[in-house]
């Protein structure tokens, strides 16, 4: 088995693995990310973890996004990267990484798949911390759901410390993420996960009203395992086209949105309740075709239903995060 790795001079060292170690998958989803594409593909050569292998899908990128891989590919053996056909371009991340994801499910080489975007960059040793974390998780039944997710540094466009702690400044109490938490907020991020080919399995194919696929994964690893990292492995890069994107909590952050385009937030947060209900609905069928019990779907799905008022006494239960978060989601939900 090869392993990738660079040198002092930043030039890409092929070696031989010593050790063998579980293969991973590491899932690239690009769309014109040529402005921060180069420093994440050296970040992936430089980690500790040697195993993996790189799998690429594009959207349908203009820019020189494609060459910047295909020069990365061509220094490495044959296999290391692999280009997988998007048949679904133009239509978001989601079903971007839906193709990947297919692609490592349907060639059963890899034990783990880890999400990776395009403008990060991870730190030396993530995949190893993960890798080391989903041993553990896996080590009574390889065959149930596992999911492994690490804090984040959020930076700037530069690199520069916005946060050392994701966590933290989003105000996610890890201990209370819980199913029914995350049927209503996504607290698990995809650049910082990596799940086990059973959560694949129950996963795939991801259904049209799920928001995001890796907040499908995570509502998925509630029906095995999931456990998280309490140290920041990703620089999660805020450039101003982020897809999601850690946004500011502060009150100053909150008015400054408001002031900025406080109708279209209306808008957004509006529709993502809707979504939220359609999601649960199709994360209720996914749980009962695989013969998993739905119990706490359905009690939410209900609860989503009832008045304002019998909402209210219980909002507790489903909704994490600071209270004026909760408030939105209870009145405009």
């Amino acid at each position: 088995m090869w392993s990738i790795a660079l040198n002092t001079d930043n030039t890409i060292l092929v070696e031989e693995a010593a050790v063998i170690q579980p293969l991973i998958d590491v899932l690239l989803a690009t769309y014109n990310g040529e402005r921060f594409l180069s420093e994440q593909l050296e970040s992936l050569c430089a980690q500790s973890y040697r195993n993996f292998r790189l799998l690429v899908s594009d959207d349908g990128s203009c820019d020189a996004t494609l060459a910047i891989v295909e020069s990365f590919a061509a220094k490495l053996p044959s296999g290391c990267v692999r280009w997988v056909e998007n048949p679904h371009r133009g239509c978001g991340p989601a079903r971007n990484f839906e193709v990947l994801m297919s692609a490592s499910r349907g060639d059963a080489l890899a034990n783990w798949v880890a999400f990776c975007d395009q403008d990060d960059v991870w730190l030396h040793q993530k995949l190893e911390r993960l890798a080391e974390e989903m041993g553990l998780l896996e080590a009574e039944d390889p065959n149930i759901p596992c999911l492994v997710h690490t804090d984040l540094r959020v930076v700037d466009d530069q690199l520069c410390t916005i946060a050392p702690s994701f966590v933290v400044q989003q105000g996610i109490d890890i201990e209370k993420v819980s199913l029914p938490t995350l049927l209503s907020v996504n607290c698990v991020t995809g650049c910082a996960m990596m799940v086990n080919r059973a959560l694949l399995d129950i996963a795939l194919p991801i259904p049209r009203d799920v928001v995001m696929h890796d907040w499908w994964c995570a509502l998925l690893s509630c029906a095995g395992r999931r456990s998280f990292i309490a140290e920041s492995l990703v620089l999660y890069r805020q450039h101003g086209g982020n897809q999601i994107g850690a946004k500011g909590r502060s009150l100053n952050d909150r008015f400054g949105r408001a002031l900025r385009d406080g109708r279209a937030t209306l808008r957004r947060v509006i529709a993502l309740g809707r979504a939220t209900v359609r999601q649960a609905t199709a994360l209720e069928i996914r749980l009962r075709d695989s013969g998993r019990p739905a119990t706490d779907v359905e009690t939410y799905l209900r609860w989503r239903s009832r008045p304002l008022w019998a909402r209210a006494l219980s909002s507790r239960c489903y909704y994490q995060g600071p209270t004026l978060d909760n408030l939105c989601r209870l009145l405009l939900w």
